[in-house]
């Protein structure tokens, strides 16, 4: 790369950056760039880095700094914070207000200049952030505050928002997935600590044996000092003992010398004496008195060599005496060698335990450094596990029209025997309704005759007449009516014969259906068995979600009731009341629940709730009722129309009955007519009511409701088992709700590129809502290429890249394109495609193509509310919105 050139706004960044700055000279930074979008391999870098920091005006003004005389082949920009630019700024003197100003001024205009030279020179261009931390800590403080101050005020507010974005661009995630990372790095530390603590009470217990060991290597060493100090004290007694035989040895040996002299001068006396004998008989006392002597000498010398001898044996004593301190010696010597090996052993060991925990500490900062790793392992995880998720869907979804279908058919065969009985009941009612009318009808006849009788034999005065008469007419009036409800009850007993033939023609089929259906269950069992085996593990997995999602729902709902407790306005909560209904369109919360009526017959059953504080989304009820009922097994919902005393909670209402108090409405998932009325209602109705029957099951499951004296008797044990059954066939009939469309909040211009012939728009999309996912930043670049003259074009291309938080951008993603910023997908849409760009296009999923269609056509008439943030856009607006709805025709 060669040199590298170090620039900064100011000579002092050198000094917080740690550079030396003989070498100090003044340049300039271009703010808006009129270059090529990217320079080629053959360029000369270093014209063009003296270019980059030799700029004509308009220019942000720099210093620079370089060692050695070699034309620099990069650029090393220096950078801080506005908030740590004032503060090294003014450090030794007090700024006005203009200056402030100016000097935030300054800043922007270098950090513009930085972003465009970054984006155009690439790695040849670089930008140092210098941390806070290079400041002193009264300067920290400082900074602080300035931060603070600048947060206060909407310009510099934005100045800092651009900056910290810039800086924070890859680092930035969801809230969500910080949670979940934190977590998850709150495990990983809580299990290192754990491993820890372990390691720790391991070197705790071996430091407890290495003191055991050291203590008697101590008592051992004290052993054999101890023993040494014997043997020395027996080599000094062995010394002593062989002194006293070596001074034994020297006066034998003298003695023997004396006595070898002593026996040649008595040999020499016994010649002398033997030749002078006879001449000289006085010298005889003198010769006795010499064999006295010599016998004396005899005896001594004998005593003497006894003592020699035994000076022999004390030696020989001695000797082995010397032996045994040797071989003890010997010992203590191999015990000694045998505690300095134990000792050596136990200092290996020592060095292996403080490798082990070496290795642990290693580990434990390995597991620190392999945090960004896993989470990209659990985006891909992330991945695999939705594709896995929807194979399972696609499964399960086989598996429950499986099951349904059979539910359905046993459900139907359950209602049409409910409904034979049923009739048959009616039946039996309506014969002895009508033997019944016909003995009355045949006693008013008799009455009727009596009475004609009596007023034709008596004579009565003529109010008695009048009163006859009106008797009389009532009389027949009533055999009228009587008329009238017997040939009703004549139709209706023709109905019930003819719906009872249909229903035992229909209970036929469906019984021949349910026993082809069996023989193909029979025939197909052990696949089935199979399938029900994966099933009974899919119905584990899905426990497993539901639990989640149940623990997701509490964490939810206790946010809700935080944000609730904060501020009922607050903007937060609505955010996060809106995020509830995307996420849980079905959830119902009440603050209570009141059972206020009841009925426990035969052939009825019935709860009455009253639900009091009600939220559904961004709907709330002070209160409102429902009646529950269970007519022979089939249950149903019933409400009342709404009036000035009663609140109807469903947006429409559907009438399918009336009564003396008010029209009602019956919605059933197990009659005709209650699906009837279902198919009535819109999806968010459908929604309330799962949501209602759900509260109102989970609060009778938890025994959370209140009672009124009318309900206090009232068994209410089966009744969660039959709201469960409810709900449950509620949702089979809801309908599926229409997609929301996209939808974002705000447009800006992040960056924007001018070239010869090619012009790029960096565009960042706030909010973004599509597909039932959020994405708080989507940025998408939109370029133009080929652009001939004055006149603009209609070759425009897109690229993505990978979102903040490591979130894909589209659902066909990792693409196979990559370059050192990271994965792109580039699509180029010129007015003809060729094969390769249609290609591009038809590789992409579905869904994606519709998501792009959308988003481009939302662009196309929200592109004038792009906010360009003081950056100038080469072309008018129009051009690019004309642009943008001609590449629309080509999803």
């Amino acid at each position: 790369m060669g040199q590298k050139l170090t620039i900064a706004p100011n000579e002092f960044l050198f000094s917080y950056a740690g550079l030396k700055t003989e070498n100090v000279k003044q340049g300039a930074l271009a703010l808006n760039l009129d270059w090529a979008e990217e320079s080629t391999e053959s360029a000369d870098y270093g014209t063009v880095m003296k270019n980059v920091v030799s700029a004509a005006a308009p220019h942000s003004s720099i210093v620079m700094c370089q060692q050695g005389d070699e034309a620099a082949q990069s650029v090393n920009a220096l950078l801080m914070s506005p908030q740590d630019f004032i503060v090294t700024s003014f450090e030794n003197a007090l700024p006005e207000k203009a200056d402030v100003k100016e000097a935030l001024k300054s800043w922007n205009n270098y950090f513009k200049a930085l972003q465009q030279h970054q984006y155009l020179l690439g790695e040849h261009f670089t930008i140092q952030l210098l941390s806070t931390s290079s400041l002193s800590k009264e300067q920290q403080a400082l900074s602080n505050a300035v931060r603070c101050a600048m947060q206060s005020d909407e310009d510099t507010k934005e100045l800092l928002r651009q900056f910290e974005g810039f800086c924070a661009s890859d680092k930035s995630q969801s809230w969500v997935d910080a949670v979940c990372y934190g977590l998850s790095q709150y495990k990983s530390i809580e299990s290192t600590k754990t491993e820890c603590a372990k390691a720790n009470e391991a070197l705790k217990t071996t430091n407890s044996e290495k003191e055991t060991a050291q203590k008697e290597l101590t008592q051992k060493i004290e052993k054999i000092d101890q023993l040494a100090q014997q043997v020395e004290n027996l080599q000094n007694e062995l010394e002593s003992a062989a002194n006293e035989a070596t001074n034994t040895k020297n006066a034998a040996s003298e003695f023997e010398a004396k006595y070898k002299d002593v026996s040649s001068e008595l040999a020499i006396k016994n010649e002398e004496n033997t030749a002078v004998a006879e001449e000289n008989r006085e010298l005889k006392s003198e010769s006795e008195l010499l064999l006295l002597q010599t016998q004396q000498l005899q005896e001594e010398l004998e005593s003497v060599v006894a003592e020699a001898n035994n000076s022999k044996a004390a030696v020989v004593d001695l000797d082995n005496k010397y032996k045994e301190a040797i071989n003890k010696l010997s010992q203590a010597t191999e015990e000694k060698q045998r505690l300095e090996k134990e000792k050596t052993e136990q200092e290996s060991e020592n060095e292996f335990l403080l490798l082990q925990i070496q290795q642990l500490q290693e580990e434990l900062e390995g597991v620190f450094a392999e945090a960004d790793d896993t989470k990209v392992a659990v985006a891909e995880l992330d991945k695999k596990y939705n594709e896995v998720t929807n194979k399972l869907i696609q499964a399960n979804e086989e598996n429950q029209r499986l099951a349904k279908e059979k539910a359905e058919q046993a459900s139907e065969n359950e209602l049409l025997s409910s409904q034979v009985q049923q009739r048959q009941e009616e039946l039996e009612a309506t014969f002895l309704a009508l033997s019944n009318l016909k003995t009355d009808f045949e006693r008013i006849e008799q009455d009727n005759k009596k009475l004609k009788e009596k007023a034709k034999t008596e004579e009565v005065a003529s109010a008695q007449d009048k009163v006859v008469a009106k008797k009389v007419t009532e009389l027949e009036e009533e055999k009228a009516l009587l008329n009238l409800q017997i040939s009703q009850l004549q139709e209706e007993l023709e109905s019930t014969f003819a719906q009872s033939e249909k229903s035992n023609k229909a209970k036929d089929a469906l019984i021949q259906n349910l026993e082809t259906k069996l023989a193909q269950v029979e025939k197909h069992s052990p696949e089935l068995q199979r399938e029900l085996q994966n099933a009974m593990s899919e119905q584990e997995l899905l426990q497993l979600q539901i639990k989640q999602l149940q623990e997701e729902l509490e964490f939810y709902f206790t946010e809700y009731q935080k944000l609730k407790a904060e501020s009922p306005d607050n903007k937060a909560l609505a955010e996060f009341k809106r995020k509830i209904e995307e996420r849980f369109p079905q959830l119902v919360l009440s603050e209570s629940v009141t059972l206020t009526g009841g009925a426990n017959q035969k052939d009825l059953q019935r709860i009455t709730a009253r639900f009091t504080q009600v939220e559904h989304g961004d709907k709330h009820w002070n209160a409102f009722s429902i009646i529950v009922n269970d007519r022979k097994g089939a249950l149903d919902i019933e409400l009342h129309a709404p009036d000035k005393k009663r609140v109807y909670p469903l947006s429409k209402f559907v009438k399918t009955g009336s009564n003396k108090v008010c029209d009602f409405s019956l919605i059933s998932p197990f009659t005709d007519a209650g699906k009837k009325a279902l198919a009535e209602l819109p999806a968010l109705d459908h929604a309330l009511l799962i949501g209602i029957i759900e509260e109102l099951q989970t609060k009778l499951k938890q025994n959370d409701v209140k009672r009124t004296d009318a309900t206090a008797k009232l068994d209410i044990a089966p009744w969660p088992e039959k709201l469960l059954k409810l709900a449950t066939a509620l949702k089979q009939l809801a309908p599926k709700q229409a997609p929301k469309p996209l939808n974002f909040k705000k447009l800006s211009l992040k960056q924007n590129m001018v070239g010869a012939t090619n012009e790029h728009l960096l565009i960042s999309i706030e909010n973004l809502q599509a597909n039932g996912i959020s994405y708080p930043t989507f940025d998408i670049k939109v370029g133009a290429k080929q652009i001939k003259g004055k006149a603009f074009t209609d070759y425009g291309s897109l690229e993505f890249r990978e979102l903040a938080n490591n979130q894909a951008p589209l659902a066909t993603w990792p693409p196979a394109t990559e370059d050192k910023w990271g994965l792109k997908l580039v699509l180029d849409l010129p007015a003809q495609l060729n094969e390769q760009q249609q290609t591009a296009i038809d590789s992409l999923k579905e869904e994606d193509k519709l998501f792009i269609k959308e988003l481009l056509t939302k662009l196309a008439d929200r592109f004038h509310t792009l906010d360009r943030k003081k950056l100038k856009v080469n072309q008018p607006l129009e051009n690019w919105q004309k642009l943008i709805s001609g590449m629309v025709a080509k999803f």
